[in-house]
């Protein structure tokens, strides 16, 4: 029997079978984020894999399962990662459903750019709890062959634009945008209550709550908050809900969500600032059904789709806007709570699969 990394106690060796495990086990991808910059190794791998020991990430690295793209295999958990390198955990492959069911609408697709309408509940890109039903693995058996690099991150349960690159050129030039801030991104979110206001800035920054039981919690304000400036426009109003429109100004994680909470308006269906840390954790463990957080939360997922990406093409310099719809479920939830959706939301967009 082969190891696998839940296995590790902290003295695993090599198994010494080599290439006999790679039918067995799949590479996640990580990208290392900036405010990971300069973190070791096994840290990195426990704040990327929650439920993962610290000794079994160190035992995991010491048999050679993570390396860095380009340079080789990390086998020292003190190992300290750098931002923007693309990291590789070799895990056991899951036993999935097929993705035949999985429907990405394509908005814009030219040699340069790929613009999809992601679904809600669909997670980007591989990780220790998904490999094939994922974005990425979806469009390239969609588009075989075809160099697919995100430019971009959006949440697994967040709808909408999301852009990918289609050439090494194009990705370097348009990461450089999303950096720079240079970058226009409109998002609809459907939120708990009837603002007070019609347009607001929310000047607040914002950190990891130290206090956080799942470890990615954020609160505003405290030591070490980094800025952080959304505006908050309302759109329109109905039964003790609203649907706002919300453009970040700057690119935190959990920014919209935890912004909109803020200012006494969390989104529906939002598990961890409208449900608070127990109903996150008790919906990663299976604890909730869809039923369940529609009861409590108003919607099984939180309700924020990315409406509109406005970005320079990076081979013709134009300026470009690509617009998603608002997703059907989140129509159907604004439907319940009596909004109107402006036409310009409720577009039907894609044809359908091509």
């Amino acid at each position: 029997m082969h190891a696998r990394i839940d296995d590790f106690d902290g003295e695993a060796t090599h198994s010494g079978e080599g290439d006999e495990l790679s039918s067995e086990f799949a590479e996640v991808p990580f990208e290392v984020r900036p405010e990971e910059h300069g973190t070791r190794a096994d840290l990195f791998v426990i704040g990327r894999l929650r439920r993962l020991s610290r000794s079994k990430a160190a035992a995991a690295i010491r048999v050679g399962f993570l390396r860095r793209e380009g340079s080789g295999v990390i086998d020292r958990p003190s190992t300290r990662v750098h931002a923007g390198e693309r990291l590789f955990l070799r895990r056991p492959k899951l036993e999935e459903a097929p993705i035949d069911d999985i429907h990405v609408p394509i908005l814009l697709d030219d040699p340069d750019v790929l613009a999809v309408n992601k679904p809600g509940d669909l997670i980007v890109h591989p990780t220790a709890s998904a490999y094939n039903r994922t974005l990425i693995r979806v469009l390239k058996v969609r588009l075989p062959g075809a160099y697919l690099d995100l430019a971009h991150r959006i949440d697994k349960e967040t709808s909408g634009v999301l852009l990918l690159a289609r050439s090494q050129a194009a990705s370097s030039k348009l990461k450089t945008q999303f950096a720079d801030r240079r970058v226009t991104k409109v998002y609809l979110a459907i939120v708990i209550g009837s603002p007070s206001f019609e347009q607001v800035t929310v000047d607040a920054p914002m950190r990891l709550a130290p206090q956080s039981a799942s470890g990615v919690l954020m609160e505003v304000g405290g030591a070490g908050a980094s800025p952080a400036v959304t505006e908050v426009r309302v759109i329109a109003r109905g039964r003790d809900a609203a649907l706002v429109e919300a453009r970040p100004h700057t690119g935190r994680q959990h920014q919209i969500r935890l912004h909109l909470a803020h200012l006494g308006h969390p989104l529906v269906g939002d598990k961890l600032y409208l449900g608070g840390e127990s109903t996150f954790v008790a919906s990663l463990r299976g604890g909730l059904d869809a039923s369940d957080l529609v009861s409590q939360l108003g919607h099984h997922r939180q309700a924020l789709h990315a409406h509109r990406v406005r970005f320079l093409h990076p081979t013709t310099r134009l300026s470009m806007e690509v617009i998603a719809p608002l997703a059907p479920d989140l129509f159907e939830v604004a439907r319940t709570l009596h909004i109107q959706v402006p036409e310009w939301g409720a577009t039907i967009g894609d044809p359908g699969p091509r």
